[in-house]
């Protein structure tokens, strides 16, 4: 009797030990998903400020759709080529180098977004760093400077995605496995906040919008810098890694299958970016010409003309025929589209 007592406190002590150990590598592996996390999510949101931010500054210039959309071109192309190239960079230097770079990469565009504002613009007239500018000149700087936030989207998101492969235990039942589905849910629904943000905050002041923004990647930066282990995700042979290896040589059709996805994505994004957002701020076209003593007697989207002595399209660009919404107004609907898209059901076998 004395003997399984004996025993049954050895085995008691040895469990505790174990169960000791097993809460401290779950910590230890935590803290790096939490870090991360946190970047990303605080990325997330200026990612999708940004499209707002753009898009509605370039609407008050009297920008057309089509000016718009071309502005967002290498936007996505950028993110194209960023993707296919992220892992093998996350692979060779690792996860900290790409986040951290992404970080930088998105505080240099919305730095050099300044210049597009670089001083209240009057009457729709089109300035670079304070000088007047073509429209031509100005969707130019503004295509290239879209296409730093491009690539820094992506490399964030290689830290986001990957993560969580790293952490996520073989139980799917614990308590940390329920923290990065939380976490990783979030994702989404700020990203919407973003997309709100963006267009409450411009209408504000542009500047304002554009300080906030760089306030939250600054806020991000030293947790990622600081916070996550150099080696952290770096291959134990990253001289072998190829860019070749990124495509599957074995199953040709997961490659068309990935084509195919990006023709998906591009026209959902282009659609949603551009035309939605035009069509739910251009005003009604009854509401043009309407006699006006001033802009009181106007609608949204309509400012009175003192010298017709009628209400005028604020961007005869973006046409007529829509809702004539205000900027807080369509960045709402925008951003409950991405929260209630990102966090729909998803199917039974989705977390298999």
């Amino acid at each position: 009797g004395a003997a399984r007592q004996q025993g049954a406190r050895l085995a008691g002590r040895m469990a505790g030990r174990h169960g000791e150990a097993g809460m401290a590598s779950s910590r230890r592996a935590l803290l790096p998903f939490a870090v991360i996390s946190c970047s990303y999510l605080l990325f997330t949101v200026t990612d999708g400020a940004l499209r707002m931010i753009v898009l509605l500054h370039a609407y008050s210039l009297n920008f057309s759709a089509m000016d718009v959309a071309v502005m967002f071109v290498l936007y996505e192309l950028a993110g194209v080529f960023t993707n296919l190239l992220a892992g093998v960079a996350g692979a060779r230097w690792g996860i900290r180098a790409t986040l951290v770079t992404g970080l930088l990469l998105q505080l240099l565009t919305y730095g050099l977004l300044y210049g597009w504002g670089w001083q209240e613009d009057l009457a729709g007239e089109t300035r670079l760093f304070g000088h007047t500018a073509t429209k031509q000149q100005a969707i130019v700087y503004i295509t290239i400077v879209q296409m730093f936030g491009g690539v820094a989207k992506d490399l964030t998101k290689l830290g986001g995605k990957t993560v969580t492969k790293l952490v996520t235990p073989d139980e799917k039942n614990t308590q940390l496995f329920k923290i990065v589905s939380l976490l990783t849910g979030w994702k989404n629904s700020l990203k919407g906040v973003g997309y709100f943000l963006g267009s409450w905050l411009i209408g504000i002041s542009y500047g304002l919008a554009l300080g906030a923004m760089m306030a939250l990647v600054l806020l991000a930066l030293p947790m990622a810098y600081f916070g996550l282990d150099p080696q952290l995700g770096v291959s134990p042979s990253p001289g072998r890694l190829r860019l070749s290896d990124v495509f599957d040589r074995s199953n040709p059709n997961l490659n068309w299958l990935s084509l195919a996805r990006l023709f998906l994505f591009a026209s959902r994004d282009f659609w949603f970016e551009v035309p939605l957002p035009f069509f739910l701020r251009s005003p009604p076209c009854a509401a043009i010409g309407r006699p006006c003593a001033d802009d009181s007697d106007c609608g949204s989207g309509t400012a009175c003309d003192a010298e017709a002595g009628a209400c005028a399209n604020l961007n005869p660009g973006g046409g007529c025929g829509g809702l004539g919404w205000s900027r807080t107004q369509v960045g709402a609907l925008l951003a409950l589209y991405i929260i209630a898209y990102g966090d729909g059901p998803a199917p039974p076998d989705a977390a298999e």
